[in-house]
């Protein structure tokens, strides 16, 4: 394999994971200490030499207190050379309690002001009386001694430089090898732990491209062990499960074979069931076509009429107010002026009824979607079918009660499609009702976010055996009566395609309950 690609499969390694993150955080927590204890030292160091340069100040001081305050400038002169041979003292100033610089030494140099360290130290009389220990310590902690003057050295800081500088570049080297001796022993350490793992994820590997028969070593009786223990398991219960389900591939091709002459009935009677569907579009598209024709001259018919009747109404009315009432077609003039008006706007409504029940019969069998609209009135789409129903010329005596709830929003849906989906319930359910003189009841409520059309009638009910057929088309139990198998069918896809369900709860001799649930903004179709 070449490098690069050994380079990446050991960067993808679990083991180069571990160790990336066990390296990483032995730097920080290295260079954290090292940090910590170079600062210490750093400290250390300038704290040693500034209390060696207090302390050289504070002796100079106690020296220096009888000549300074006899302001003897050569035994001062003297004193200050002394202190000036530590060769890390740059100045020594002595001057009185009013500020006049008695002996100012300063030795040669050209440092800059920044690599000097600067100590000043009082000068104070020791009070009579006073015990040994104070007048030791006198010039620094009696505030009750008289000031004389003051002491300042100055200490060259370079050395001190030099050595914090080598402090740290021996520590930097230190923690280097101490990171890298733990980075080497933490490898070789995860080398020794993870190879376990790199044999358990080869075993996996072969497995998983089929061969169940491999095995994998178990070296040692830790995790990994324990992992590959499993695996070997897993894939000898795998290998044993494939032969069984080789055998019943077998069993199932032979059943299959067996199977195959009435799968091809079914298939038969689907394809004749698609025969008739696309049978059906065409008589659609084709009835679309002639009973627009007609409709259309009604509907131009009933327009013509509606003027003709607005216009003579007023030469009618003034007939009737001179003459009094008379005979319009056999109807009084009063009763007819109405009635007329009325067939006007029947004759209106149903041929725009038909207009729309041609259109959507004509977008189904060419395969188009009606759109929906917003702010259908699900009462009012009750209400027009229930019109419908009433005027219905087959309809017996069968009492249709409605309840409707105040409470239901307005949805996104089809006015019309609605309209005819109930239609076709209502007419199923005064069906199911003429021999048993039973009650149809309408009614609508609102649950969550569904509005319920109900439809429940006193009929016969029906069978069990029909219940999962109602939807299908072309199936009625009243072909020989002149049903066409399609009211349900055509319900069900409008229901569908308004993202609702349609449902029926049923039994023989309890009657049927035909149930709409319709979304209040239903998801867009595709």
């Amino acid at each position: 394999m070449a490098l690069p690609a050994l380079s990446k499969n050991f960067r993808a390694s679990f083991r180069f994971k571990l160790f990336a993150i066990f390296t990483a955080v032995t730097a920080v927590v290295t260079i954290l200490f090292i940090s910590l204890f170079i600062f210490a030292e750093i400290r250390e160091q300038r704290w040693l030499a500034a209390d060696k340069v207090h302390l050289l100040a504070a002796r100079l001081a106690d020296g220096v207190r009888l000549p300074l305050y006899a302001e003897n400038r050569d035994a001062l002169q003297r004193l200050a050379e002394e202190t000036a041979n530590y060769p890390e003292i740059h100045a020594v100033v002595i001057t009185t309690h009013d500020g006049r610089v008695l002996t100012d030494l300063h030795k040669p140099t050209t440092i800059g002001l920044d690599d000097l360290l600067s100590e000043t130290v009082e000068v104070r009389s020791n009070p009579l009386g006073a015990s040994p220990e104070t007048a030791i310590t006198s010039s620094r902690h009696d505030p009750d001694a008289t000031l004389i003057g003051t002491v300042r050295l100055e200490r060259d800081t370079i050395d001190l430089k030099q050595r914090i500088r080598s402090l740290v570049w021996t520590s930097c080297l230190l923690a280097l090898g101490f990171w890298l001796t733990v980075s080497l022993l933490s490898y070789l350490a995860l080398r020794q732990v993870t190879s376990s793992f790199n044999n358990l994820m080869r075993g996996i590997q072969i497995m998983r491209n089929g061969n169940y028969g491999f095995r994998i070593g178990v070296e040692r009786e830790d995790e990994p062990g324990r992992a590959a223990t499993a695996i070997n398991e897993l894939a000898a219960s795998l290998q044993e499960r494939d032969r069984e389900n080789q055998h019943l591939q077998e069993e199932l091709l032979s059943a299959m074979r067996l199977e195959v002459q009435e799968e091809k009935k079914l298939l038969m009677a689907k394809l004749i069931q698609t025969n008739r569907m696309t049978s059906l579009g065409l008589l659609a598209s084709s009835m679309a076509h002639e009973i627009n024709n007609p409709n259309g001259s009604i509907r131009l018919a009933g327009h013509y009429l509606n003027r003709a009747w607005n216009d003579a109404m007023p030469l009618l009315q003034q007939v009737a107010a001179e003459e009094g009432d008379f005979n319009l077609g056999g109807i009084p003039f009063s009763t007819a002026r109405d009635n007329i008006c009325e067939c006007c706007a029947t004759i209106d409504r149903n041929t725009d009824r038909i207009t729309h029940v041609v259109q959507d019969l004509r977008s189904y069998s060419l395969g188009e979607r009606n759109e929906l609209y917003p702010g259908v009135d699900i009462n009012q789409v009750v209400a027009n079918a229930l019109a419908i129903i009433h005027a219905h010329g087959t309809r017996t005596d069968t009492t249709i009660s409605a309840d409707t709830s105040p409470r239901i929003p307005a949805i996104t849906a089809n006015h019309h499609q609605l309209e005819q989906v109930l239609v076709n319930l209502l007419m199923n359910a005064v069906q199911a009702v003429q021999n048993n003189k039973g009650g149809i009841f309408v009614s609508t409520a609102l649950n969550d976010d569904e509005v319920l059309i109900i439809v429940r009638d006193e009929g016969t009910g029906i069978p069990p055996e029909h219940m999962e057929r109602l939807r299908d088309p072309f199936f009625s139990t009243r072909i020989d009566k002149g049903g066409s198998g399609l009211g349900l069918f055509v319900a069900n896809f409008i229901v569908t395609q308004h993202s609702g369900k349609l449902e029926f709860v049923s039994a023989p001799g309890a009657g049927t309950t035909a149930i709409v649930r319709l979304p209040v903004n239903p998801a867009p179709h595709t």
